[in-house]
């Protein structure tokens, strides 16, 4: 598919996502959507950005609807119990979370989320859930309680542990100079005043400071000193990850991985594996190991996941080749690595897991659907108060459309 063609395909998802926020926009004094003209990373456009492009899934193609259920008829998921539990954003009013062990799939609404177009819905900062845009929230992840962090536009990942970043541009996103700053989760609380950054848009935060995506590629702004310095790139960065003071991120067509140490600007780039031709989507970093989707040319969807072994350099592939994934996540111990699907109202949704210890792959195909933004895995003993004692029908545990359904308490059903 050429460019020109990938250029059409977004402009009619953006001009669909806008005329949806624009029937359900809230009124008032709190900020509007953030800006109504992103692109996809999976499919980074070559064309330089006059206005902000910012990372997001709303409006992703995906193609799971036509995958064929695959679940063992008892049992874990998984053949073995994994000691996890996975929750997906379903890109509205709320989450689902999904216990393999005891192949349990649980609803319920998280207060502050909505539905929007911002670059992060719903992201994990230690034992925290921040979600939402225009008021921003967090929640404790094993308690549920939640307690507003302000008005902000939107907020970005920080690198340092236990904070968020939050940005605010008024009414839209791009609509004037962003003022930054960042937020304790544990506490709630602002950690000094907030601060304009000119000269790009912050897509994501390193240490000390934030990455701003420009026309071409990524400045990296310091708090402390204000001093700015660039990343060159052939058009937009695109920025995936961090931890520490390494920053994730490609440019153009994605071909190359790039690793930047956002301290000494020293960089290592990783060329796409064999059979392949770009990055696509999300990549995350755990302890020891890099992780990123692969495709062809003209994927929306991951076709395999690329694992890098920080340590020894080695590279492993894994995939399914009848499904296809479009996120990616560790869980806490950084032993097992789970990719899952974009998947819409009736689902079906994928899942893959990799068990680093032995090697081990596992593909599933779950009979539920709206698991549609991301996926965060958790450990079992943190998650018991997202599952119900008490079984309901599937057709009685109906995610929250664009307006929520009034249901607020938990309602869970067997696989």
């Amino acid at each position: 598919m050429q460019p020109r063609v990938l250029q059409r395909i977004l402009v009619s998802v953006v001009l669909i996502g806008a005329l949806a926020l624009l029937m359900f926009a809230p009124v008032a004094t709190t900020p509007s959507p953030p800006s109504a003209d992103p692109t996809t990373l999976t499919v980074p456009t070559t064309t330089a950005p006059t206005k902000p492009q910012l990372p997001t899934t709303t409006g992703q193609p995906t193609t799971t609807t036509s995958f064929a259920i695959r679940l063992p008829e008892v049992g874990p998921i998984f053949g073995e119990e994994i000691g996890v539990r996975l929750l997906f954003d379903d890109g509205y009013y709320g989450l689902a979370a999904l216990d393999p062990d005891n192949r349990l799939v649980a609803r319920s609404t998280v207060e502050g989320q909505r539905p929007g177009d911002e670059p992060y819905s719903m992201i994990r900062v230690g034992d925290k859930l921040v979600v939402g845009w225009g008021v921003p929230h967090v929640r404790d992840i094993s308690s549920r309680e939640v307690r507003s962090l302000g008005v902000a536009t939107i907020f970005v990942p920080a690198a340092e542990p236990n904070r968020v970043w939050l940005i605010d541009y008024g009414e839209r996103i791009g609509d004037q100079t962003p003022r930054v700053w960042q937020i304790d989760v544990t506490s709630a609380e602002a950690l000094g005043d907030p601060v304009q950054v000119a000269g790009g848009h912050p897509v994501i935060g390193i240490t000390g400071g934030l990455a701003l995506q420009t026309d071409e590629g990524l400045s990296l702004w310091m708090l402390g000193t204000g001093q700015m310095r660039t990343l060159d790139a052939d058009g937009p960065g695109w920025v995936h990850d961090v931890s520490d003071d390494e920053l994730v991120w490609c440019d153009s067509e994605c071909t190359e991985l790039t690793v930047t140490n956002t301290a000494t600007l020293a960089t290592r780039r990783y060329e796409v594996p064999t059979g392949y031709d770009r990055f696509l989507g999300s990549a995350r970093y755990s302890q020891r190991y890099l992780a990123a989707l692969v495709g062809g040319q003209d994927a929306y969807d991951g076709e395999a996941i690329w694992i890098l072994d920080t340590v020894t350099g080695d590279v492993t592939v894994v995939g399914d080749p009848e499904t296809r994934v479009s996120f990616v996540a560790w869980a806490p111990a950084g032993d097992q690595l789970f990719a899952s699907s974009a998947s819409r109202f009736g689902g079906p949704t994928v899942i893959w897991r990799y068990d680093l210890t032995d090697g081990g792959f596992d593909a599933v195909v779950l009979p539920f659907g709206r698991a549609q933004r991301s996926v965060i895995v958790v450990d079992a003993a943190h998650a018991a108060a997202y599952f119900g004692d008490d079984l309901v029908d599937p057709n009685e545990c109906l995610p929250p459309s664009l307006r929520t359904s009034g249901r607020s308490e938990v309602c869970t059903f067997s696989l």
